[in-house]
């Protein structure tokens, strides 16, 4: 009879152990062992802090600054700031890196201006995109400046979105090379 109740002693505390660790907040994690690590002094945004030298929390990049291996270019998607991209020069030029301007053409282009850059991709040929995009063998393609097809493919022109925030200025640089060896393959 003794083994019989010290089973239902333990039984009964195992029960009330069980029930009183669990909680309906979530909110604590339960025994705390480090807890500045659970509970972080955060300041909110655009508090004050005094652990800057402004004061303030968020602060933001210095005036002029721009990531590492871009340039600051400051073109809007418009006419006029395409008429001056078209002075800017193609620093890769004599640089002509085909296999990995041919990666960056597969990755973003090809799905609408095709293998040879007639505007014929699957896009468009399967009918899910009714607007065909540029042809790089048509004349406005050809007489377009190293500049010009810069600004287009990082800001984006007519309907086609920009690709600046995806590649960097060098690949950028590197598939106005491609453009260019397509344009210079002949159309079968």
């Amino acid at each position: 009879m003794k083994t019989f109740s010290i089973i239902h002693w333990i039984g009964f505390f195992g029960i009330v152990i069980l029930f009183s660790s669990c909680d309906n907040n979530r909110n604590e994690p339960g025994w705390s062992f480090f807890n500045d690590m659970e509970h972080s002094q955060a300041y909110e945004t655009w508090s004050e802090n005094p652990n800057l030298p402004e004061g303030k929390t968020m602060t933001g990049p210095v005036e002029g600054t721009v990531a590492i291996h871009e340039h600051a270019f400051g073109f809007v998607r418009t006419p006029e700031d395409e008429l001056k991209a078209a002075s800017l020069t193609n620093p890769v030029a004599n640089d002509f890196n085909r296999e990995r301007a041919q990666l960056k053409y597969e990755q973003y282009c090809i799905v609408c201006h095709g293998e040879k850059g007639d505007g014929k991709g699957h896009l468009f040929t399967s009918g899910k995109y009714p607007i065909p995009p540029a042809n790089y063998h048509a004349e406005r393609a050809m007489e377009k400046t190293d500049g010009q097809l810069f600004h287009n493919i990082r800001i984006g022109f007519g309907v086609m979105g920009a690709h600046g925030p995806q590649l960097s200025v060098d690949d950028t640089w590197q598939l106005v090379n491609y453009i260019r060896h397509l344009q210079a393959q002949p159309i079968e």
